[in-house]
C-alpha cells in the first residue's frame, strides 16, 4: 500500500513536472513569438525611416541642386541686366550724337543744294530747264518734314552724281535754242562739261557756247563738217576719230 502511494506520488510528482515545464516552454514561446512581432515590427519602422531618410536626402538633393541653377540663373540675370544697361546707354549716346548730326547736317545739305543750283545755273546751257527744274525739287525734298533724313540725303547723292555723270560723257540731242528773238531747232552736241556746240537742222549754220562771254558764237563755215562729224560720233552712228574743233579755255 505504501509502494503504491509512494508511485503515485512520482506519478504526480513527474506530471506537475511535465505540466510546468510545458508552461515554461509555452510561455518561451510566447516570447520568442513577442520578441520576432517586435523586430518585425521594429524592422518595418526601420524601414519606413530609412524610406523617409531616403526621400528626404533625395529632396534635399533636389532643394540643392535647384538652388544651384537657381543661382547661376540670377547670376546670368544680372549679367544680362548689366550688358543691357550698358547698350540702352551706348544706344542713348548715339541716339544724341544722331540728333546732335541732323543739327548740323540739315543746314549743310541745304548749302549744299544751293550751291547746286548756282553751279547748274552758271554750268554750260545743256538741258538747262530739267536741271534747274531737278534742283528745285531736290531743295523741295529737303523741306519736306516727313522725309526721313536719310532719304533727304540720298536724294542729294544722287543728284550730284547725275551732275559728276555729266563731265565724263558726250552726247547729241535735239532740242529748241532762242537767238536773236526767234526759236530755232538745233541739234546739240556737248563733250563733258569742256565744250557745247549746235547746228542747225539744215546744216547751214554752227555754233559754240563761250562761257566766258556767256553767249552763243557762231563757227566758220571750215568747222560745219567736224561738227557734223562729231555728232554722229556721240550718236555712235561712226566709229569714234579725231577731229578738230573751236574751243574757248577759261583763264
Amino acid at each position: 500500500m505504501k509502494n503504491r502511494f509512494m508511485v503515485l506520488l512520482w506519478l504526480l510528482s513527474g506530471w506537475s513536472s511535465a505540466s510546468l515545464w510545458a508552461a515554461t516552454v509555452d510561455d518561451s514561446l510566447k516570447v520568442v513569438g513577442k520578441t520576432n512581432e517586435n523586430a518585425i515590427s521594429s524592422q518595418q519602422r526601420i524601414d519606413r525611416l530609412a524610406l523617409q531618410t531616403q526621400k528626404m536626402l533625395e529632396e534635399y538633393q533636389q532643394i540643392t541642386l535647384n538652388t544651384e541653377y537657381q543661382n547661376t540663373y540670377n547670376f546670368q540675370l544680372k549679367q544680362l541686366k548689366a550688358d543691357q544697361e550698358k547698350e540702352l546707354k551706348s544706344l542713348q549716346k548715339q541716339i544724341d550724337e544722331i540728333n546732335i548730326t541732323q543739327l548740323r547736317i540739315m543746314p549743310l545739305m541745304s548749302s549744299m543744294a544751293d550751291a547746286l543750283e548756282k553751279f547748274v545755273v552758271l554750268d554750260l546751257p545743256f538741258h538747262q530747264e530739267a536741271r534747274v527744274n531737278g534742283v528745285i525739287q531736290l531743295k523741295q525734298h529737303l523741306r519736306n518734314p516727313s522725309l526721313p533724313l536719310p532719304d533727304k540725303y540720298r536724294l542729294l547723292l544722287e543728284a550730284f552724281q547725275i551732275e559728276n555723270d555729266y563731265g565724263r560723257s558726250v552726247e547729241s540731242y535735239r532740242d529748241t535754242l532762242e537767238r536773236d528773238g526767234e526759236d530755232i531747232s538745233v541739234e546739240f552736241l556737248r563733250i563733258g562739261r569742256v565744250a557745247l556746240y549746235y547746228r542747225t537742222l539744215d546744216g547751214v549754220t554752227s555754233a559754240y557756247w563761250n562761257q566766258q562771254a556767256r553767249e552763243w558764237q557762231t563757227l566758220p563755215d571750215e568747222y560745219a563738217r567736224n561738227i557734223s562729224d562729231a555728232i554722229r560720233v556721240a550718236s555712235n552712228q561712226v566709229a569714234p576719230k579725231l577731229l578738230r574743233l573751236p574751243m574757248v579755255m577759261s583763264e
